[in-house]
């Protein structure tokens, strides 16, 4: 069973729906006991960082969370559910604030800042192919240059580079889009709202499971 989180975050019902054209064995919780039968996890969903980590809080999640990543089974992060993979992000309602987040993989999560940058970047983005020598199974089958699906204001910085598949282009600066690192796997846009080429990689992840 892949159990897809569901932790207050919004957009969840299009992600059940895409995953459920590949497969019947998905459920829809915000159970600890399912998280730890599952044998994989979806963290998808719209939104703020703060109310992300909050909500797991409140459920009792974020324990159940870490204990399946240490059991080496797979879990993928999309949009928020990718961002709180880093350690900690800027997107707080106090200003100056760092919010904790779940600390799998190295990296913190800023603001586009400044001009020319236009918040939220939305739209249709390509991807840009890096770790040549990686085996990068979300993109089994995805071209380089597949255009992706995102709205977001905020992005991964100071990212091991070993963790990162693809980068997007925003003006002049490339910034992590795809991680995969040992059991984790993460993206910053919606594969799930980005046509044929995202839901290949839904469906690699699946595959992966």
């Amino acid at each position: 069973m892949i159990a897809v989180i569901d932790f207050g975050m919004g957009n969840i019902h299009s992600c059940l729906k895409a995953i459920s054209l590949f497969t019947p064995d998905c459920k829809l919780t915000n159970s600890a006991l399912d998280i730890k039968e599952a044998k994989g996890i979806i963290l998808p969903g719209d939104g703020a960082f703060e109310s992300a980590m909050k909500n797991l809080d409140k459920l009792g999640l974020i324990k159940p969370l870490n204990d399946f990543v240490k059991s080496g089974r797979p879990i993928f992060g999309i949009c928020i559910g990718y961002q709180i993979f880093f350690e900690e992000s800027e997107e707080s309602r106090e200003k100056g604030k760092l919010v904790k987040g779940l600390g799998f993989i190295k990296g913190k999560i800023k603001l586009f800042h400044g001009k020319p940058y236009k918040v939220p970047h939305m739209g249709w983005n390509k991807l840009i192919f890096k770790n040549s020598k990686k085996e990068k199974r979300l993109l089994k089958d995805v071209s380089n240059g597949a255009y992706m699906y995102f709205i977001h204001s905020f992005r991964p910085v100071s990212v091991n580079k070993n963790a990162v598949v693809a980068t997007c282009s925003y003006y002049e600066e490339e910034f992590p889009v795809i991680i995969e690192k040992n059991n984790l796997y993460g993206t910053q846009f919606h594969p799930e709202k980005s046509d044929k080429d995202g839901l290949k990689i839904l469906k690699n992840f699946i595959d992966i499971v």
